[in-house]
């Protein structure tokens, strides 16, 4: 067995195919393919069966809804494979996507994640790559996760034991494979990049019959939950949450939005620090005052 790949699911039964399909595709034989389906109850596993049944290498396991990470979790303890390789329901991965990321982590011995230039399609716009994305950077060290970086588990893998270690939060139903890089980075582990493009990312905003719509898709709730996560380490990491006068501005305005106004205060008073004359950080101030 060279690898383990987890697909989590929840409701999904019209996508996930898929994901499956893509996954099952690989030049790599050697593989397992863990479907964890998260409490589903539109005949996601049914369909599965139907469509995989006949393929031993993968196994479907069935759990209550948990989020996920509860999910990820499962599939990692089912996994037996040194490598485990995530893949989201709504994902692809072209063939030789695992070929290529085994190849590039036996390659870096001191590496303990991998991650691609996968494809990112948005609901609107045009595509871009990962590794081009404005302001992105690699998550080599945690200054870089301070800055602008994330990690997009369909485009990553891992070395089991690591990530067995880590596990995965399930305190954050959102954002949860960004709050172990974290951890990941923290506890000195080391990642390493294949500039190749062997992954799609894919945004599935709108429920479309049956199958349930993605969780990221509210762009609010995405960077309040980055915030959170901002938050949790900025006690041992400061910069975490200094990241320039434009993200005061952004992060007032969300955290007013959301009936947060002591944490919009605070960003709000940096922002007035930072740029006095800015008429923003005026009125910040303001609504922020009167809600304390």
């Amino acid at each position: 067995m060279r690898a383990s790949v987890v697909i989590t699911t929840h409701n999904r039964r019209l996508i996930v195919p898929d994901a499956v399909e893509s996954a099952l595709s690989q030049s790599v034989e050697e593989i397992e393919v863990i479907v964890v389906d998260d409490g589903s109850a539109d005949g996601t596993a049914d369909e599965l069966t139907r469509r995989f049944g006949h393929d031993p290498r993968l196994r479907i396991v069935r759990r209550p809804n948990g989020g996920p990470p509860a999910a990820r979790n499962t599939g990692l303890d089912a996994a037996v494979g040194p490598y485990l390789a995530l893949l989201d329901s709504d994902d692809l991965w072209r063939p030789e996507h695992l070929a290529s990321q085994l190849k590039v982590l036996q390659e870096n011995p001191e590496a303990d994640m991998v991650l691609d230039n996968g494809l990112c399609n948005t609901p609107s716009g045009k595509p871009y790559l990962l590794f081009e994305r404005p302001q992105w950077v690699f998550p080599h060290t945690i200054e870089d996760m301070c800055k602008i970086s994330y990690l997009l588990p369909s485009f990553s893998v891992f070395r089991t034991p690591v990530l067995r270690e880590l596990r995965f939060d399930e305190n954050f139903r959102l954002c949860d494979d960004t709050e172990l890089l974290w951890r990941f980075l923290a506890n000195g582990h080391h990642s390493v990049e294949n500039a190749r493009t062997l992954a799609e990312y894919r945004v599935i905003c709108e429920p479309g019959g049956q199958s349930a719509a993605q969780l990221t898709c509210d762009e609010d709730t995405i960077l309040l939950t980055q915030y959170d996560i901002w938050k949790r380490y900025r006690s041992q990491y400061p910069q975490a949450l200094e990241r320039g006068s434009a993200m005061d501005r952004d992060l007032a305005e969300l955290l007013l939005r959301h009936d947060r106004p002591k944490e919009a205060r605070w960003h709000a008073e940096r922002l007035a620090q930072t740029a006095p004359d800015d008429p923003d950080a005026i009125r910040l101030l303001q609504p922020t005052s009167a809600k304390q």
